[in-house]
């Protein structure tokens, strides 16, 4: 069997699936006038988070969307508790406690951590295990075999894997699948250890990971935080949707209406720096055409 025919399968998912889960849970995350700011020697104090306020609630797949140096990655290591901050409040809830993510002790982030799941960007399989064993014992899961299996099978068939191939994709090592089996599977390395909250740093923007989030969601009712510079991806995967410029957030609303805000804006700053450039060569040609009258006698 090659890797063609362990494709995810999304036939039973489809973006009306996100009309499932209108009606989210309460809140499980709230941020209040959180602000983290940065020195650096050339660039002075950078704003990286300046006054930020969002909340998000149980089993919502929520984006953080932007462009580069948007603050983004400081947001997601904010929420994923691996920063600290020093003005304003981010609260994270367990169960009926809510944890004060200001305080870095026992009662604090540390105590959080363990409901907290990140898949990073630069995210890393072990080429030469198994999917297996990339999802138990390469991660501190020591299990007898066939829980193991079990255990394994069905977070794969959660995040859309086909059951019918799972127990060959079991036996298979990273370097054998496509890059986007290989992405889905780091989904549920992190999935696995089932989390309350799992933060998606600029996940790979395709139709197959957005299907393999949402369906998790329906499976497994995770909170999601995706961050991404890609609004088409928001609109795909995210229930709602916020867009950071500058450490601030501009919006928060639907995805469709994100992404619009975000070309609008952009847009503008095209007309901006048109103008610029205009007044630039006409500023310049003024002074050439005054240098030619003074020259001429004039």
């Amino acid at each position: 069997m090659d890797s063609k025919e362990l494709k995810i399968e999304d036939k039973s998912i489809s973006r009306d699936t996100k009309s499932i889960f209108s009606d989210t849970g309460n809140e499980i995350i709230q941020l209040n006038n959180v602000k983290k700011y940065f020195y650096s020697i050339s660039r002075g104090v950078i704003k990286a988070v300046d006054d930020l306020s969002l909340s998000v609630n149980e089993k919502e797949i929520f984006g953080i969307v932007g462009k580069s140096g948007a603050g983004k990655t400081t947001v997601s290591k904010i929420i994923g508790g691996l920063i600290p901050f020093k003005e304003g409040e981010f609260k994270l809830r367990i169960g009926d406690e809510w944890i004060n993510m200001k305080e870095d002790g026992s009662s604090g982030r540390i105590r959080a951590a363990p409901y907290i799941g990140i898949l990073h960007q630069e995210y890393s399989l072990y080429p030469n295990k198994t999917v297996l064993e990339n999802l138990t014992e390469s991660i501190g899961l020591k299990l007898p075999l066939d829980i193991a299996k079990k255990k394994a099978s069905d977070v794969l068939e959660a995040v859309g894997f086909d059951n019918n191939t799972v127990e060959e994709l079991l036996i298979k090592t990273p370097e054998s699948l496509s890059e986007g089996e290989r992405h889905t599977v780091a989904l549920a390395q992190v999935l696995i250890k089932e989390p309350n909250i799992v933060i998606l740093d600029e996940p790979r923007g395709t139709k197959e990971i957005a299907n393999a989030i949402r369906k998790s969601r329906q499976y497994l009712d995770e909170t999601f935080i995706i961050i991404t510079h890609d609004s088409d991806f928001v609109v795909d995967a995210c229930d709602r949707s916020c867009f950071l410029l500058e450490g601030k957030i501009i919006e928060i609303g639907p995805p469709e209406e994100i992404k619009n805000r975000m070309i609008s804006r952009e847009i503008e700053e095209i007309k901006k720096e048109s103008m610029k450039v205009y007044d630039s060569i006409h500023q310049e040609q003024t002074s050439i055409d005054t240098t030619e009258r003074q020259d001429s006698g004039y």
